[in-house]
């Protein structure tokens, strides 16, 4: 059976490196990589019961999140127990489906399992939950959101109000001027930060956000589907929209489709995320895409940084996104 000085041996490192590493310490990218390839060349073996005595770590890692139909945090999350997965770290999952009480039934699971930290997704994350964990010593990172009033605490989230003011000015190049936006409710901090940035667009080109053409709903394919036939029952509406999820997205083509408006000829649209379902639409959409795997892996890095006790001040980590331009938008002369 291989040993810790095998695995040194063949990876060229020393065998505190190759120590640190399979109990969860950072080391450097390159030292993780060779000592991976030697773990997987050799067959080790991680003695789990053994490892728990001597560094006192479950090496269970909990994971609380509002939605499992959340397909974003599902595609982050498989991403996260991958990485995990590698540092020989297992997860316990909690979805809370935003009921009252749940995320404390998560923490106090969490609590039960000894887990050394916790990863926390949430729209619209807790302050108090977040203290309650700093006053119980658990290493919290929160994705998806920033919580008021817990400055020294860790967060990891795309760059909103960026992206959203990128997506704006996409459709400010192709010529549109008249630009409505379809988000969430003010509870979740993605549609604030993309209302925000979109705004910021229209008013830095001179152009108003017009109170008609800001249609806000539930994130979910109903919200979108409502705020399009809202859209739809105005006597005046934009020639573009941005559209802030993407199963709002999804509504909205339904809503469209229903009333046979033309997309792009009739009205360009633009949407957040990017998932495989995406090109089953016709015309097929331009899209904002948030990048999992880098928040996947900001996430862990700074999770085991806390639980390492080398993770520094608090702070909040922003992944910019990417834009992919298909067939949703048509250019317009600018008069």
């Amino acid at each position: 059976m291989a040993t810790m000085k095998d695995i040194a041996a063949r990876s060229g490192v020393s065998v505190a490196t190759v120590s640190k590493h399979i109990n969860g310490i950072p080391v450097s990218a390159e030292n993780r990589r060779r000592i991976d390839q030697a773990v997987a060349e050799l067959g080790y073996q991680v003695n789990a019961a053994a490892r728990t005595l001597k560094t006192r770590r479950s090496m269970t890692i909990g994971i609380l999140l509002d939605s499992l139909s959340n397909l974003f945090y599902t595609a982050v999350i498989s991403e996260v127990e991958e990485l995990l997965l590698r540092q020989g770290y297992t997860a316990i999952l909690f979805e809370t489906k935003d009921a009252p009480g749940r995320e404390e039934q998560g923490l106090e699971l969490f609590r039960s399992k000894a887990v050394d930290g916790i990863l926390y997704f949430s729209s619209h994350s807790s302050p108090a939950l977040i203290r309650r964990c700093a006053g119980y010593r658990i290493p919290l990172v929160t994705v998806d959101s920033v919580a008021e009033g817990v400055p020294d605490a860790d967060f990891v989230v795309t760059e909103n109000a960026a992206a959203a003011s990128g997506a704006a000015r996409l459709l400010l190049e192709k010529g549109h001027r008249e630009i409505g936006v379809i988000t969430g409710g003010a509870q979740h901090f993605s549609a604030g930060e993309r209302l925000r940035g979109c705004a910021e667009a229209l008013r830095e080109a001179g152009l108003p956000l017009r109170e008609e053409w800001l249609l806000r709903d539930e994130y979910t394919i109903d919200g979108g589907y409502r705020s399009a036939k809202r859209l739809l029952a105005l006597s005046a509406r934009p020639t573009a929209l941005l559209i802030c999820n993407y199963f709002m997205a999804l509504g909205a083509v339904m809503a469209f489709n229903e009333r046979n408006v033309r997309i792009p000829d009739e009205l360009s649209l633009l949407s957040f995320d990017d998932f495989a379902w995406i090109n089953a639409l016709r015309p097929r959409l331009t899209t904002v895409s948030q990048q999992t795997g880098r928040i996947a892996g900001e996430a862990v890095s700074c999770l085991l940084a806390r639980i390492g006790g080398s993770g520094g001040p608090g702070q909040v980590r922003l992944i910019p996104t990417t834009l992919t331009e298909r067939d949703s938008i048509l250019p317009r002369l600018i008069l």
